[in-house]
């Protein structure tokens, strides 16, 4: 039997220099962590979105609270997620790194409810370049599910 504690931080936040997301718990046993030395289950692709490639992955113990940006009503459910609440799109741009050239404006917010049992991959979102040689910084949660229900939606 897995006992339950209260997180306060998972991760650093690069833009504030504080760590911390509130609320929720995970499960006492460690998470697994891959990372360069350790290949874990995603692809190049999506471990390349996290910061060092470095990612834990998590099932949920209980129901969990994400939020995911967008722009296009057709990608409301993707893969990328956030425990963190967005404070606006241009915020959301910065913490997630999400390159307006890619079309995301996260003009959109949709909050869904994940139930005990969803596997999930958790990191900090790496930094991503743009032209002109700087990048945008990334530092936020980021959360990968591969498999979204539409049915976890919250009004």
């Amino acid at each position: 039997r897995s006992t339950l504690f209260p997180y306060t931080t998972l991760f650093r936040s690069a833009r504030l220099g504080v760590t911390g997301f509130a609320g929720g718990t995970i499960a006492k046993t460690k998470p697994r962590r891959y990372g360069p030395m350790r290949n874990g289950p995603l692809n190049a692709s999506n471990t390349a979105t996290f910061r060092s490639g470095s990612y834990n992955e998590v099932q949920i113990q209980e129901p969990t609270t994400l939020y995911r940006v967008y722009a296009d009503a057709r990608k409301k459910f993707g893969r990328f997620w956030s425990r963190a609440k967005p404070s606006g799109p241009l915020q959301s741009q910065l913490d997630l790194a999400l390159n307006p050239a890619w079309g995301n404006t996260a003009d959109n917010v949709v909050t869904i409810r994940v139930p005990p049992g969803t596997l999930i991959y958790e990191g900090v979102a790496a930094p991503q370049p743009i032209s002109g040689g700087s990048s945008y910084l990334g530092g936020g949660n980021q959360v990968i599910i591969p498999k979204v229900r539409g049915g976890w939606e919250l009004p």
